[in-house]
């Protein structure tokens, strides 16, 4: 049996500008204040901070497939297939992405900005599973939590050599362009034969729902993280 979830930013202890239930201090919110928002958090998984395994995001494709709770430097995917370590990804705009078997105790997750969709992160995370652990790409389901929205991720001229026009809009009365980040994911599980309605995407958008999301472009940088979190129980 898998456990998951997303948080939001309702509750928690943390003040402004991280108002809420901040889980990390990369922007300087105290310690103390992150410690006890996870908590929070993870009682609902009836787990502790110990039981997680935490991939050091640098916005890039590290993957690694891991069997103990600890923190994994330069990775931004995880992968597991032991039952008591839970895999977590902290986002505030990039998509995060939790991934699970339908026939084997097997779990992912995946931290996919517009970086890591460049570089196919979700792609290769989902072969890894395949290749390396035997899973059938259509015994694989995904829950796309909550990250921009096409409307509100704004990106330069240059995008047009990095990704298909499809998923790309032009903005208004500009050369720059609208992106839609959770389509390309949701179309590159599909193209590797996950069936459609194995796949969801979350009905959020952390720019747009301020009340309820953190989100880097919306607060200038200085704001809290969500986390997301997927596990095999024990």
């Amino acid at each position: 049996h898998v456990s998951m979830g997303f948080s939001n930013r309702l509750g928690g202890l943390s003040p402004a500008p991280f108002q809420g239930l901040n889980m990390s201090t990369s922007r300087g919110d105290a310690e103390e204040n992150v410690a006890a928002n996870r908590q929070l958090f993870l009682n609902e998984f009836g787990i502790g901070e110990s039981q997680l395994a935490e991939p050091l995001q640098v916005s890039r494709d590290g993957i690694e497939i891991v069997h103990a709770p600890g923190k994994y430097a330069n990775r931004d995917a995880l992968i597991t297939v032991n039952p008591g370590v839970y895999l977590r990804v902290l986002t505030a705009d990039c998509s995060p992405i939790l991934v699970w078997s339908l026939e084997q105790p097997l779990v992912a997750a995946v931290h996919s900005g517009w970086q890591g969709s460049e570089l196919d992160i979700l792609g290769q995370t989902l072969e890894m599973m395949h290749n390396e652990l035997g899973a059938e790409y259509n015994s694989l389901c995904l829950a796309i939590g909550p990250g921009l929205t096409q409307d509100n991720f704004e990106l330069g001229p240059e995008f047009k050599e990095k990704f298909s026009s499809e998923y790309l809009q032009p903005a208004i009365d500009s050369d720059r362009f609208m992106f839609n980040n959770n389509a390309y994911l949701r179309d590159t599980a599909l193209q590797l034969g996950i069936p459609s309605d194995q796949i969801e995407i979350l009905p959020f958008c952390s720019y747009r729902d301020s009340e309820l999301f953190f989100s880097h472009r919306r607060d200038g940088g200085t704001t809290g993280r969500m986390m997301s979190v997927i596990g095999i129980n024990k």
